[in-house]
């Protein structure tokens, strides 16, 4: 993200909303769990869940679980689905539905 973004993102998570009990459980359990720090923002997480249904790719099992309990323990396993595997081998069979693909 650029210097410009992280900026507004900051600017956003400091006057807008206080802390999330939810979202810091979350990152602990990735931190404990040895997952890179490679998370969205909480402003970025709250703009994906205005989505309608979301399916997020995962390669690596083990951080697959661990996204799967964050996603139960924030209620939100109803609406999110981890796809556990290579996504260029996912994909393909799901080409006529829509996704927001984050780098």
């Amino acid at each position: 993200m650029s210097e410009r973004w992280s900026d507004v993102d900051l600017y956003f998570s400091t006057k807008l909303h206080a802390s999330d009990p939810v979202m810091n459980a979350a990152l602990n359990a990735n931190a404990e769990a040895g997952l890179p720090a490679i998370n969205v923002s909480p402003n970025q997480g709250k703009t994906l869940l205005t989505c309608q249904d979301e399916r997020l790719f995962e390669f690596d099992p083990e951080h697959a679980k661990v996204a799967e309990e964050n996603i139960r323990n924030d209620g939100l396993d109803h609406k999110i689905e981890i796809i556990t595997g290579p996504a260029l081998e996912k994909l393909p069979p799901l080409r006529e539905e829509a996704y927001l693909i984050l780098t």
